[in-house]
């Protein structure tokens, strides 16, 4: 366990050294912080033409709880936004060791396997958490109007994890069969792209196929956490996916140093 912390201490550090992490976190943010603003003004104008329409006539049809439906639909976002941002970030975490030149000396320590994928993979949650990090103020600026959503708010950051963690275990994997960085992220995007949105094969013919393929879909198995809803067969969904890729990670090191030695 002492060398895959190192392992992920030393990641994290390169995370900063890259010009690409930081543009990545940047844009993130910004991004982040602008589907905030604009879906918190657009569910208060809906609001206050509904409070103005029960006031003219006695009812309205439009019933918003503001809080839920902004932090319903904004962990949505996110969600869509970590699938085009994290294989950028993991495209260079086996792959990046080759162009350095380092794999040798990686390959020939006294490290095991297993070692190294644990520490590649747990920088780059590291990394991760960072990301997530600033979004704490935007849910902190609505709580200011004793809005504050709490249960929301910590089952859509775990979904965001989850689903996070799921997309880096997977890149990981990739970067471990590629030499080049480019190819590992076009591969990560392809895997990460298909889970995300699988449930769309089968349309709304409700099949028993397209029910399987949507049991499948990160974008089903993530959509309670946006409502607050903690689900244990999606912790396990997302951990098994998490568990297989970093096994099949880990092989592929393991493959890797057999050539080397």
């Amino acid at each position: 366990m002492r060398h895959a912390l190192a392992i992920a201490r030393r990641e994290l550090e390169s995370y900063f050294v890259s010009p690409i992490a930081a543009a990545v976190m940047a844009v993130f943010t910004f991004v982040s912080g602008l589907f905030f603003s604009n879906m918190l003004v657009h569910y208060i104008r809906q609001a206050a033409l509904a409070d103005s329409q029960i006031q003219r006539l006695g009812r309205s049809d439009y019933q918003l709880d503001v809080p839920t439906t902004v932090l319903a639909q904004f962990f949505q976002n996110e969600a869509f936004l970590l699938m085009l941002a994290v294989p950028l970030l993991t495209m260079g975490l086996m792959t990046d060791e080759r162009r350095k030149g380092t794999i040798e000396l990686l390959m020939t320590s006294p490290v095991r396997a297993s070692e190294i994928v644990a520490g590649k993979f747990l920088g780059a949650i590291a990394l991760l958490a960072l990301m997530l990090a600033p979004l704490v103020p935007m849910f902190a600026f609505m709580g200011a109007g004793n809005h504050w959503e709490a249960g929301v708010i910590a089952s859509g950051l775990m979904g965001l994890l989850l689903v996070g963690g799921a997309q880096i275990a997977l890149g990981l994997f990739v970067s471990s069969l590629c030499e080049h960085v480019l190819v590992s992220a076009i591969g990560t995007y392809g895997i990460v792209v298909t889970l995300q949105f699988i449930d769309t094969t089968g349309g709304g013919s409700g099949s028993v196929w397209a029910r399987m393929l949507g049991a499948f879909s990160f974008y089903a198995r993530q959509i309670d956490s946006t409502r607050g809803v903690v689900s244990v067969a999606d912790l396990v969904y997302f951990a098994s996916w998490i568990v297989m890729a970093l096994f099949l990670a880990q092989r592929a090191v393991e493959a890797l140093r057999f050539e080397r030695t």
